[in-house]
């Protein structure tokens, strides 16, 4: 007997969760999410603290953006990333990198990235879908299996505190339960890719940070040994919480005889300095991309999809993007105007950002251990210095990419959904540093400031927007006409402004509740209905909804 109907089922509170929890909230939809620790941070894991542009314009549409910058890191400090051979020893270079406060706001964007550490931004989602009120938050709880038929999902629950089992029956259910999700080794879907290396990092708090006498202004140390980079030292919070971070093979750092203390000691270059050990997470770098986002009515988003490399910092916040992408479109599959389309083309829109920004991840972290030039960083003299020198130029020419990102975070596009109506256009260069904005369909709605000093994506978020850009423009009645009669909420807003005009190319330009354009034109279309169905997935074929699948093959993570 099922103790519980839901709508939405999201299993795992960590911030993919959370954030698509908050997502259909801030929508009104409400749905029901499931986690297995008693609360949200429950210790400081040594996870992910780097909120690019698409995020933090995320944040700034959930009103939530003055709390990361209140908690974050301070605005004031240096984010250099400084290449040596510890805190203490020789400097080889550095990537230059301005503090948040200092550093120039992109034109692209209403914001600028910033830096929260986990253990502060997961509270911080939580808080706000507690506030909204519309999310089932059950914390203790255990996600230990599920059976899909066509009309549902039962999901088999377990009170971690109790072992007492519970059933919740659900509409849809979302896996954002990691890199070893259950649902996704449950429906059988092969999670694509390779190993890179074993890695344990450490979160540490150093007590007399001046005393130690660090390289100046670095915010993040890649450490070099005659064997290659060995290991980073990133300051989290400003203070003097800190993240170790060490690669090696699985056997090497086993953490049943792994002593970590030489090694933090190696990093700093001291063995002086105090500090304290806060918690030790052994983990495994991979390149992986699941064979689909979506079986039936069982939908993966975050880990449970995709995991890339932290060298970049694309893994959180691809999985917050796959969160905002879902939750419109399962918004409106349960407010009665989505068709199951839209889902399918979850799947075709989000897998291609997963295998794109984790083979970014890849390559910078293949630059990072690069070891064929770095024999003799430790000699002294010349033939160090010269080895020293070569070695950070080295470093500070490939590690571009990982440094400066605009183009992966704002210049993903959705080619071949089926949910997008191509004009035509040519599309832009996709390159990880360097982003083109465009108001071709399928791209990110570009940001202009208008002259009431708001942006362009302030307009976005609730439900379609067709703006209308030039009085010469067609009435357009019909379209509206259209989207009322499935119940699909739509706004019309006219701009003429010349700037607006140019940066979006035409004189109609339709964009989605994630932001991203679904249509433009200078004219509507023959058919405005048949429009209306295809964004709303309508004319997409339905996938047939699955019985649970066997055992997936073991996953590399």
């Amino acid at each position: 007997m099922t103790d519980q109907k839901v709508g939405i089922l999201i299993v795992g509170g960590g911030p993919v969760g959370l954030g698509l929890a908050l997502d259909l909230a801030w929508r009104g939809q409400p749905s029901m999410l499931v986690e297995r620790d008693p609360k949200t941070a429950p210790v400081m894991l040594a996870k992910a603290n780097g909120l690019h542009e698409r995020t933090i314009e995320t944040c700034r549409r959930w009103g939530i953006l003055d709390k990361v910058i209140e908690r974050g890191f301070p605005q004031d400090l240096p984010g250099d990333s400084v290449y040596s051979t510890s805190l203490t020893g020789y400097c080889l270079g550095r990537s230059v990198i301005e503090s948040t406060r200092d550093r120039p706001q992109p034109p692209e964007s209403p914001v600028k990235r910033q830096r929260c550490p986990q253990y502060e931004f997961d509270p911080i989602l939580a808080d706000e879908v507690q506030r909204l009120g519309l999310t089932d938050v059950r914390y203790g709880q255990e996600f230990v299996g599920f059976e899909q038929d066509d009309d549902g999902v039962t999901v088999n629950l377990k009170n971690v505190e109790t072992g007492a089992l519970s059933t919740v029956r659900c509409d849809y259910l979302v896996a954002c339960d990691g890199a070893g999700s259950l649902a996704r080794r449950s429906l059988g879907i092969p999670f694509e890719g390779r190993m890179l290396d074993f890695s344990v990092s450490a979160m540490i708090r150093i007590h007399d940070l001046e005393a130690l006498k660090p390289i100046e202004n670095g915010e993040r140390y890649i450490l070099i040994g005659p064997e290659g980079a060995w290991g980073s030292m990133v300051w989290v919070d400003g203070e003097k919480i800190w993240r170790f971070s060490i690669v090696g093979n699985q056997e090497k750092i086993h953490p049943s005889h792994f002593d970590i203390e030489p090694e933090i000691r190696r990093a700093l270059g001291s063995d002086d300095v105090r500090f304290d050990i806060l918690r030790i997470m052994p983990w495994r770098r991979s390149q992986c991309v699941a064979a689909s986002y979506r079986k039936g009515r069982v939908l993966l988003a975050g880990d449970s999809a995709h995991t890339t490399s932290p060298t970049g910092g694309h893994g959180m916040n691809t999985g917050l993007a796959d969160a905002v992408d879902l939750a419109w479109m399962l918004d409106a599959i349960q407010s009665g105007w989505g068709s199951d389309g839209l889902l399918t083309a979850y799947d075709i829109e989000r897998r291609p950002v997963g295998v794109r920004n984790s083979a970014s991840a890849a390559r910078n972290y293949g630059n990072w251990v690069n070891n064929s030039d770095c024999a003799d960083v430790l000699t002294e003299g010349p033939v160090g210095d010269e080895c020293r020198r070569k070695v950070g130029e080295r470093l500070q020419s490939s590690l571009q990419e990982e440094w400066y990102t605009l183009g992966i975070e704002l210049g993903y596009r959705y080619e071949n959904s089926p949910v997008i109506v191509p004009d035509g256009s040519l599309p832009t260069l996709d390159e990880p540093s360097h982003y083109i904005q465009t108001a071709r369909p399928g791209h990110r709605a570009p940001h202009v400031w208008l002259e009431d000093r708001r942006s362009t994506l302030d307009l976005f978020g609730r439900g379609f927007v067709l703006l209308r850009l030039r009085e010469t423009a067609d009435d357009p009645a019909e379209l509206i006409r259209a989207a009322d009669a499935v119940g699909m909420p739509m706004a019309l807003v006219d701009i003429r402004e010349q700037a607006v005009a140019d940066m979006y190319e035409r004189a109609l330009v339709l964009v989605r509740p994630d932001g991203q354009v679904a249509w433009r034109s200078d004219a509507l279309p023959r058919d405005c209905a048949y429009l209306i169905d295809t964004i709303r997935g309508a004319h997409v074929p339905g996938a047939v909804p699955a019985k649970k699948g066997e055992a997936a093959e073991p996953c590399p993570v």
